[in-house]
């Protein structure tokens, strides 16, 4: 099997498979009880909780608390709506005030805002033709009532990255007493930048299973400040796990396994970025070279991530030949793909209906190579020839 669909998820570490199997057998305990084995799982919680805290850049208490969430998606939709609801408190005059996105939000972000909409609020959205934030008409459109602004570091299928810090500025120029929250989720442990301190960020949501680890955990970095101003509440209510701001018994396993991948990328950091940069150089090249494809590149993008138009040729269609030649790619989001709706991260790019209908998406893990690259190459050319309308006289 080839694959370049690391964007989606990522094969689990051998580190972080022993970490969850080791959690799993002897911290099952419920790191909430107070007996001995509840007390071992929670020191191993702790464990995890520090290494992932590390990897952030977060070196003391007072820079803030890491929320261990279900994944990217929970982490999302705590840092949206659990600031709107502390923060809705506070509204006065029946303005439900500003939320500032982007229009290519992962939908875990833009759904939240999509339904914020609905209940009154005012959804600023950035444009971001050719993977570009618009930070003009942020400037013309910003009001003074911005309660929360959520923008992504790097999007998830062009692989562009925002100036997230720029933003935050503008924002907090603005509105001093609004919140900023990126998704770093695509960033995490691979971009140069992505510790919430450096991108002046409130808070930080990131994914497990998208830097070898496994599914069904996440986190939710939150700035001391937000946590002493009381500008986040909780939107699961329970046992008050998570000193009450995400209430459920933790995935130990998984987050032992998080916080195993947390060291293993950190250590390796620079050594993954050179590959992954390198990878993608040499897949631009090959792609550049290729007849009857283009590629999509933002003017500041993420190596790990290349977005493909192949002409005249539905992704889905390309996506399953690739896929009986054991190669996996993906024609958009994992979490949107199996909708039928164009991809609106793609069309906000610039991209055609018909473009993006054709469009594909790679992305790269540092254990990926050369020569799985050439056979990808060889094979989508192998593709277009055979699946490519027939031309007519």
């Amino acid at each position: 099997m080839i694959y370049f669909d690391n964007s989606a998820t990522t094969k689990p570490s051998d580190a972080a498979l022993e970490a969850a199997l080791l959690a799993a057998q002897e911290s099952w305990a419920n790191p909430s009880s107070t007996h001995f084995a509840g007390n071992d799982a929670r020191r191993m919680l702790e464990r995890a909780r520090d290494s992932v805290s590390r990897s952030l850049g977060l070196r003391r208490a007072s820079d803030g608390k890491l929320i261990f969430t279900s994944g990217g998606t929970e982490a999302n939709s705590l840092a949206i709506l659990g600031t709107v609801g502390a923060k809705e408190r506070k509204m006065k005059n029946g303005s439900r005030g500003t939320v500032v996105i982007t229009d290519s939000e992962h939908p875990s972000v833009a759904e939240c805002a999509s339904f914020l909409e609905k209940e009154g609020f005012r959804i600023l959205r950035i444009p971001t033709r050719g993977g570009v934030c618009d930070i003009d008409f942020l400037k013309r459109n910003i009001t003074s009532d911005v309660i929360l602004a959520s923008v992504m570091l790097v999007n998830n299928e062009t692989g562009a990255v925002y100036d997230v810090k720029e933003i935050s500025r503008i924002v907090k120029e603005s509105s001093p007493d609004a919140v900023f929250h990126t998704d770093i989720v695509q960033g995490y442990l691979k971009s140069d930048v992505f510790s919430p301190f450096d991108l002046g960020a409130d808070m930080a949501s990131v994914s497990a299973h998208k830097v070898h680890a496994l599914k069904g955990a996440g986190a939710l970095y939150v700035s001391s400040s937000i946590i002493k101003a009381k500008k986040l509440v909780p939107t699961v209510h329970g046992g008050g796990q998570e000193d009450g701001f995400r209430s459920g018994t933790e995935a130990t396993p998984a987050l032992a396994a998080f916080g195993a991948a947390a060291d293993d990328g950190q250590k390796s950091l620079a050594e993954r970025q050179k590959k992954l940069l390198s990878l993608s150089e040499y897949a631009v090249s090959r792609l550049s070279a290729t007849d009857g494809v283009r590629l999509n590149l933002p003017p500041k993008r993420a190596p790990h991530i290349l977005s493909v138009t192949v002409f005249n040729i539905k992704s889905e269609t390309m996506l399953n030949y690739l896929s009986s030649r054991g190669i996996c790619v993906s024609k958009s989001s994992a979490c949107s793909s199996r909708s039928r709706n164009l991809s609106a991260t793609l069309l906000n790019f610039g991209l055609s209906e018909r473009e993006v209908d054709c469009t594909l998406r790679l992305s790269f893990s540092f254990e990926n190579t050369t020569d799985e690259i050439d056979f990808f190459i060889s094979s989508l050319k192998e593709g277009i020839s055979k699946l490519a309308p027939s031309k007519r006289p």
